[in-house]
């Protein structure tokens, strides 16, 4: 991003236009949905958290796996 003075910055709005048109899809049908169906938007909130929580959960699974596999000694299966 360009680096204006404090003076510029007051009077202007940097724009990004770095955004697709997918991602302009899925923001104007979030906006749609939150206005006609709040409890589907409510949901999907729910969902959202849900699932990075369930991601942060297998990748705390996968490191100790790995851990295992790294601090095993002789044959993996046998190790307990």
């Amino acid at each position: 991003n360009p680096h204006y003075s404090p003076e510029t910055s007051v009077k202007v709005t940097l724009l990004n236009f770095a955004i697709t048109p997918t991602g302009l899809e899925d923001q104007m049908l979030g906006i749609v949905v939150a206005k006609e169906r709040p409890d589907l938007e409510e949901q999907k909130n729910e969902l959202v958290v849900q699932n990075a929580k369930m991601n942060k959960d297998l990748k705390e699974i996968e490191d100790d796996i790995l851990k295992l596999l790294a601090t095993s000694d002789g044959d993996v299966l046998a190790d307990d």
